[in-house]
């Protein structure tokens, strides 16, 4: 429960949503300066025009201004630190002090300072969350109703009335008016939050399919090459193994041209789910191009490479073994490579992969050829 409750009040933000309410902090604070600046040019105005208000009042004014302006010098600092929580409540928690203080120095303009509780709540539930505004809206209706309260006996003669008639017109009205706004901020930060959500899915979707081959589902050449890079780099910088197997189907041309694509396509999106079964999480197994598959190997050695070969062999006949007869003989041919200490970039391994993989090929169908079994130095593949 009390958990429950700091996550209302001290909600945690996404870095999407974080970046709006940055920039609705930085607005309200240009504002609040703003605001401040014209209330210091009014109140000079009328200090020099000799219409000077009570000393305690005037006193007051004075404080008043100061705590605001250090509340927007702290608050500017906290922005710059990314601190929006706390910044969310110390403008709240300025704007509200002021009419609250305000009542109680100056009764008589209760009437006339109220609104500023407004800005308490607008600015609460649009940086810190729909619970502060909540919060705020209710603390200005007990500010109001104390404020009231207060002003009816406290209020020189000659001010706005203080009867209960309109006491309770004011207080009902401008509690409907905070409760309003901050349902009104709820709404519109539960869709902004539910755009941002939705925006941030497509993304994610977007990116998957830019990663991910559309027939099979598994990982496609851009994607297998990034990760390539990615531990290819991580391996020699700390010197740990890698390796690589190519496979191209054998028989697959086959079974196109006796029961159609369709068919085929099918295929092959078995044999991709038969292969990928055996594998590691940590090993990625893509589709590059028609019946062409790659195997990155993360933390493998040749041996342990072939090793997965033969197992991805047994993988496909068993899935191949479903169809009995009716369907042509299918398997593959292999080239394994493993990280050498001389390799500078992927292009070292992946065309050891391949010529291993050229080499089986013309040795004849279902062979696993590795980069130990290349003439030295190796030649590279016909185009």
């Amino acid at each position: 429960m009390r958990a429950s409750l700091y996550s209302l009040f001290v909600p945690r933000l996404e870095p999407e949503e974080r970046a709006f309410r940055r920039q609705v902090a930085r607005t309200a604070l240009r504002g609040s300066f703003v605001i401040l600046a014209i209330w210091l040019v009014s109140e000079t105005v009328i200090f020099l025009s000799n219409q000077i208000r009570e000393g305690h009042a005037l006193a007051y004014d004075a404080i008043a201004f100061s705590l605001l302006l250090l509340s927007l010098v702290l608050a500017g600092r906290w922005l710059r630190r990314d601190r929006l929580i706390e910044l969310g409540y110390l403008l709240a928690l300025a704007f509200f002090a002021y009419p609250a203080l305000n009542i109680f120095f100056a009764p008589g303009d209760l009437y006339l300072v109220n609104s500023a509780f407004l800005l308490s709540v607008l600015v609460a539930g649009a940086i810190v969350g729909p619970a502060a505004g909540y919060l705020f809206a209710a603390g200005s209706i007990l500010a109001n109703l104390a404020g009231w309260l207060y002003a009816r006996g406290a209020a020189p003669p000659g001010y706005f009335p203080f009867d209960p008639a309109t006491g309770g017109i004011f207080i009902l009205v401008q509690g409907l008016v905070a409760i309003g706004s901050a349902a009104i901020l709820h709404t519109l930060m539960s869709h902004i939050r539910q755009t941002i959500g939705r925006l941030h899915r497509q993304a994610e979707q977007m990116t998957d399919l830019a990663h991910t081959d559309p027939l099979t589902s598994l990982a496609n050449r851009r994607f297998f090459m990034d990760q390539l890079e990615r531990e290819f780099a991580r391996a020699r910088r700390h010197h740990r193994p890698l390796s690589l197997i190519y496979l191209d189907l054998d028989g697959f041309k086959a079974i196109n041209d006796r029961f159609g694509h369709l068919f085929g396509d099918d295929v092959l999106r078995g044999v991709s789910l038969s292969m990928q079964s055996i594998l590691r999480a940590a090993d990625l197994l893509a589709r590059i191009g028609g019946d062409e598959f790659a195997v990155l190997l993360p933390e493998t050695v040749q041996p342990g490479a072939v090793n997965v070969a033969t197992k991805l062999r047994k993988a496909l006949a068993a899935y191949v073994h479903q169809f009995g007869a009716a369907l042509p003989s299918l398997t593959f041919c292999a080239g394994v490579a493993q990280l050498r200490e001389s390799d500078t970039t992927i292009d070292d391994i992946l065309g050891r992969a391949d010529e291993a993989q050229y080499m089986a090929k013309t040795t004849g169908k279902d062979h696993t050829r590795t980069q130990t079994e290349l003439p030295e130095p190796s030649r590279a593949r016909p185009g």
